[in-house]
């Protein structure tokens, strides 16, 4: 087995678990979310700060979940970290020249949702997943070095406030609005090296179902 199967081989078998427990029974919740999500992130590179002038970046990323069973969701997040910064010269190791350095990531993940009812004010939730990167660095005079991790992980908690909902109704929309605050820790590392590094996220959620 692969080592990208032996990653996903159990999130294959929660997804058809969840699957036939949610066609059991009809959902209370609205199935389909959005979010906008504003990042600060702090990287594991050592020398992040030396090169770009602080220890943590910031960035937005958007992500959309499908709610399988009232306490169990299933989605995606993508964002994208833009630094500039100062390279190292390579004829000399010193210092100097412009550097812009990309980051794109890709998490799939699954979120337990302690909700007991619709009305929670307050919902909590805890999460993990898959997750890769997509570097790129360029520095003045030097050819522009990119590539991608292995396949790696990612965790996070958090916690959302509903400030509004519309519905169930017998008919027409039924929507629900968060705003939430999220940590992340992520890990995805190419010839040893970790990419990853913590996140804290403030975001807005919103949860909708037409029927």
């Amino acid at each position: 087995m692969t080592r990208l199967a032996r990653f996903l081989a159990p999130f294959a078998l929660s997804l058809l678990v969840a699957t036939q427990a949610a066609a059991q029974g009809s959902l209370d919740s609205p199935r389909w979310t959005y979010e906008v999500r504003a990042v600060d992130f702090r990287p594991d590179l050592a020398q992040f700060s030396t090169f770009y002038g602080d220890s943590h970046s910031t960035y937005f990323a958007l992500a959309g979940t499908y709610r399988l069973l009232d306490r169990l969701e299933l989605g995606g997040e993508y964002g994208r970290m833009t630094e500039h910064g100062v390279g190292v010269l390579s004829d000399t190791g010193a210092l100097g020249g412009s550097v812009e350095y990309r980051l794109d990531s890709l998490h799939v993940f699954a979120n337990w949702i302690f909700q007991r009812d619709p009305s929670q004010r307050v919902v909590p939730y805890l999460g993990g997943g898959l997750l890769v990167m997509r570097y790129e660095q360029t520095v003045d005079l030097q050819p522009t070095i990119s590539g991608r991790t292995d396949p790696g992980w990612s965790a996070r908690a958090g916690v959302r406030l509903q400030v509004a909902s519309v519905g169930p109704q017998p008919q027409g929309a039924y929507w629900r609005s968060y705003l939430f605050a999220e940590a992340q820790r992520m890990s995805a590392k190419v010839d040893g090296q970790n990419l990853g590094g913590d996140a804290f996220v403030l975001g807005f959620r919103m949860e909708f179902n037409f029927e």
